[in-house]
């Protein structure tokens, strides 16, 4: 198989990709602001269709710790939704919501370091995400995809990618990646969002942005 193509979207069809992360995340922030009872922004720096091998280059930080929350979405293929967030900014979000003494970012090496109060957490806006980023996609394909619920990880943002580069490359050679960032009582959670679609769910999306490129299927 040809490594695939760097796409490049014209500005309509970017609008279109764009409106689904924004549909998406305005989803998503009413019920996690709903359920953390704090007032939420959220602000959608870009989304893209990317090729596996270059989501690497997209990141000049690798080195930087990210908490990863990764939900596998049952579907006719493997397809997944995987949010990065900084540890910081988990770390950060988790001291505003505890009544506990505040956690130091340099003590949390694993997930395991987190108590059950800052894991369930994590969990839930990882649910809440995923569900709202996925059901976005579902009523623009016109099917119906449900997230498993998620699993937790901690490590630094180069070895996830090669995690999922390595679990996901041999299934679909794209992945939609969506910068976003939210505002939580001024505390900026940093965030990736990365669906990686199945190739039918890829080939139906490619239809609605009228996009002709061959996927080397």
């Amino acid at each position: 198989m040809k490594k695939p193509i760097d796409i490049k979207l014209t500005q309509e069809q970017l609008d279109i990709l764009k409106e689904l992360g924004n549909i998406g995340s305005g989803h998503a922030i009413t019920a996690l602001s709903k359920l953390l009872n704090i007032k939420i922004d959220v602000s959608l720096t870009s989304i893209d269709i990317v090729p596996f091998w270059k989501v690497p280059e997209l990141f000049n930080k690798s080195a930087i710790d990210m908490v990863g929350i990764y939900s596998k979405i049952p579907f006719k293929s493997d397809l997944a939704i995987i949010q990065l967030f900084t540890k910081v900014s988990i770390v950060s979000l988790i001291n505003i919501l505890s009544d506990n003494d505040k956690i130091m970012v340099d003590d949390i090496k694993t997930i395991d370091d987190l108590d059950d109060f800052s894991v369930s957490i994590i969990s839930e806006i990882g649910n809440i995400l995923s569900g709202h980023y996925t059901n976005a996609l579902a009523d623009m394909l016109s099917i119906k995809l449900v997230p498993n619920v998620p699993k937790i990880a901690l490590d630094s943002l180069n070895a996830i990618l090669e995690t999922l580069i390595a679990k996901f490359s041999q299934l679909s050679d794209y992945m939609i990646l969506i910068n976003t960032k939210l505002i939580v009582l001024d505390v900026n959670i940093e965030g990736i969002i990365c669906l990686i679609p199945s190739i039918n769910i890829l080939k139906n999306l490619f239809n609605i942005l009228n996009l002709k490129y061959d996927l080397n299927l």
